[in-house]
């Protein structure tokens, strides 16, 4: 039996435009995981509208004193972690040209 009721499946970018994100963005949360269900259809990826507001009320907040899951791609900071350690000190990029000979005495 079959509802009678019709799940509407969005491409891409219209599932970004539903949600109200860049489609890159949407991209992005689908390589990582961090994005709504989507059926893969051969080439194709498909959101089902079911899937889109389910995700979208894992997202719902409260206020803004509620947990917020780290953005995506971005680690805690120290002391969200509890860690004492600070992140390593970046080095200064090489030179080269003009620069670099002078630096080195030539």
């Amino acid at each position: 039996m079959h509802s009678t009721e019709h799940h509407w499946k969005l491409n891409s970018p219209e599932a970004a435009e539903y949600l109200g994100i860049s489609a890159s963005t949407l991209s992005k949360r689908r390589v990582d995981g961090n994005g709504p269900k989507y059926l893969k259809l051969g080439r194709r990826v498909v959101y089902d509208t079911r899937d889109l507001d389910a995700w979208l009320d894992t997202r719902r907040r409260a206020s803004t004193a509620d947990a917020d899951p780290a953005p995506d791609g971005c680690r805690p900071r120290a002391h969200e972690t509890g860690s004492t350690t600070s992140a390593p000190k970046r080095q200064q990029p090489k030179r080269w040209g003009r620069h670099a000979a002078a630096e080195v005495g030539l």
